[in-house]
């Protein structure tokens, strides 16, 4: 007969086939993490070749060769890594067989970029122009299918860890009848390990740096995790359970509730569930912000779960928009320096055409007038200069606030005589700070420029605009009142907020938000408002110390 096996060795026998299961989920796990490591890179350098084909286009477009030429290094060595590493099926044939051919258009995008950069080919930049959009098109077809082939093979070993658990757990069953029997407290002790697997993913939703709202078929919301608390300022307790979906979304999107999810997605212009879209949220305060939104599913028929996983890009979104009124500024600069370049020759002939008449007048009262004319073309000289050392692009350095402030003064100073606004300065301040002295007259003319629309809406009689500049023990204070009536809004912070302007005739300012925005990020100073009587007056506050 055969002898049993003895107990030892059945227990080493299991101990060494859950050892090997571990190993190999080991090794699955870490061939997953490879595997998305791997597709987030190709991913990555996809996303970056659109950058760059954008860039290559915008420096083109306005000549910044500087610039131009590394961010085609930069695109060709990316491309180079595409290429380079293995592909899926789709994805060679995207690049490399018909009808696309995408490796052979991003070479020739990249041959007309090295064209222009080095020879300023015309023919070149007509084809970057001509090409950028569909070069973009292609490159997001890339993207998509990197995104799929990291889909495919995360879907891939995903199943073998499936198949890894199920044996794992016959293994584990097998263990209690023939092994574990006679310590089942043990056996308990090792039940309640794997319910903590549960807590785990709680742990990692909780955790998540994005909003993540689960709802089930009936749009009741089944998951609120702490950023989704941070950003919208419900608690979980206001919200779980309940059918709250639309206290987060403005009213224009009630036809999630009306009409349910599929017909929401179509208003955000999204064919199916994993697109990502952007529309405006809503917090508990009231106020409205951007957010990037996806849904995903899970589970089947009664149990059907929508995903919402939520990014507040409100911060992206104003990036964006410094980036536009950066190149705004770059953009008048640069027409100005145009103008300068014309005006500079002519001017200079009408001044040396004076001084010659000059010289052979005799008449006491023609002379003067000359002399009244080469004023006159003086200060035109002068102009051109104020603004174009106002526009121009200029790097950190030590400067005095007061030449920041008359820099201002000096772009506003027709406006101020024409609608008679008298000006009261007083400029004591004798500190230097470090930073960008353009920068500081921006934020001056955003404020003056406010001021003299306010004088000129509400018709001021006697308006009066008056600039202090003075040193405190720790700061330089600058202080800008008027007698335009002070701000009419419940909540005088408020015209600081982004997304907010009720002027409806452009400026070449930069806005109070982003008044404030340059306050506090290049000067680590703040700038407040309060009503006084009459008026208003703004207070910045300036750190001696900035820069140190």
């Amino acid at each position: 007969m055969f002898k049993p096996i003895s107990f030892t060795k059945r227990y080493v026998f299991a101990l060494s086939l859950i050892a090997l299961l571990s190993t190999l989920a080991y090794f699955n796990l870490d061939h997953l993490i490879s595997s998305q490591a791997d597709n987030g890179k190709m991913i990555y350098l996809s996303n970056r070749q659109k950058i760059f084909a954008q860039k290559i286009a915008f420096y083109s477009i306005y000549y910044k060769i500087k610039e131009l030429e590394p961010m085609i290094k930069e695109m060709e060595e990316s491309h180079k890594q595409l290429t380079g590493t293995p592909m899926s099926y789709e994805l060679r044939k995207l690049y490399f067989q018909k009808p696309v051919f995408l490796n052979r258009k991003v070479e020739l995008y990249l041959f007309h970029a090295k064209r222009f950069d080095s020879t300023r080919d015309g023919r070149s930049l007509t084809y970057l122009l001509q090409h950028s959009n569909m070069i973009l098109e292609n490159l997001d077809k890339a993207v998509n299918l990197y995104l799929l082939k990291a889909r495919n093979d995360t879907s891939k070993l995903k199943q073998v860890e499936l198949f890894i658990f199920i044996f794992t757990l016959f293994t584990l069953f097998f263990e209690a009848i023939f092994i574990f029997r006679p310590a089942n407290k043990r056996i308990k002790q090792d039940t309640k390990d794997l319910t903590s697997q549960k807590d785990y993913s709680n742990a990692v939703i909780e955790s998540s740096t994005n909003a993540i709202i689960t709802l089930d078929r009936d749009l009741r919301i089944r998951t609120f995790n702490k950023m989704a608390e941070r950003i919208f300022g419900f608690s979980k307790e206001e919200m779980l359970n309940q059918s709250a979906f639309d206290k987060i979304v403005p009213m224009q999107y009630k036809i999630l509730h009306d009409e349910g999810i599929d017909e929401f997605l179509k208003t955000l212009n999204l064919d199916e569930i994993g697109e990502v879209g952007e529309i405006d949220a809503i917090n508990k305060k009231g106020r409205i912000f951007p957010i990037r939104i996806s849904f995903g599913t899970s589970g089947e028929n009664e149990t059907i779960a929508i995903v919402a996983n939520i990014q507040d890009i409100t911060k992206e979104k104003l990036k964006d928009q410094l980036l536009q009124q950066q190149a705004k500024f770059a953009a008048l600069g640069e027409m100005i320096a145009i103008i300068a370049h014309q005006w500079r020759q002519p001017l200079a002939e009408l001044n040396f055409n004076c001084m010659y008449i000059r010289k052979k007048l005799h008449n006491k009262e023609l002379i003067d007038d000359i002399s009244k004319n080469e004023d006159i073309i003086q200060f035109m000289s002068d102009t051109i200069t104020n603004f174009q050392n106002f526009y121009k692009v200029t790097q950190n350095s030590t400067f005095h606030p007061v030449l920041s402030v008359n820099q201002a003064l000096k772009i506003v100073e027709s406006l101020l005589r024409l609608n008679q606004i008298n000006l009261i300065k007083e400029l004591k301040s004798n500190i230097t700070i470090f930073g960008n002295s353009n920068s500081l007259s921006h934020v001056v003319l955003s404020i003056l420029q406010n001021i003299i629309d306010v004088v000129k809406n509400r018709q001021i009689e006697n308006p009066m605009i008056s600039i202090s500049l003075k040193d405190t023990k720790t700061h330089i204070v600058l202080k800008i009142k008027d007698n335009a009536g002070g701000i009419q809004i419940e909540s005088l912070d408020d015209i600081f907020k982004p997304f907010k302007s009720e002027k409806k005739t452009p400026s070449t300012g930069i806005g109070l938000y982003m008044s404030r925005l340059v306050i506090q990020s290049k000067f680590k100073g703040s700038i407040e408002v309060a009503n006084i009587e009459n008026g208003a007056e703004f207070t910045i506050k300036l750190p001696h110390n900035l820069g140190i």
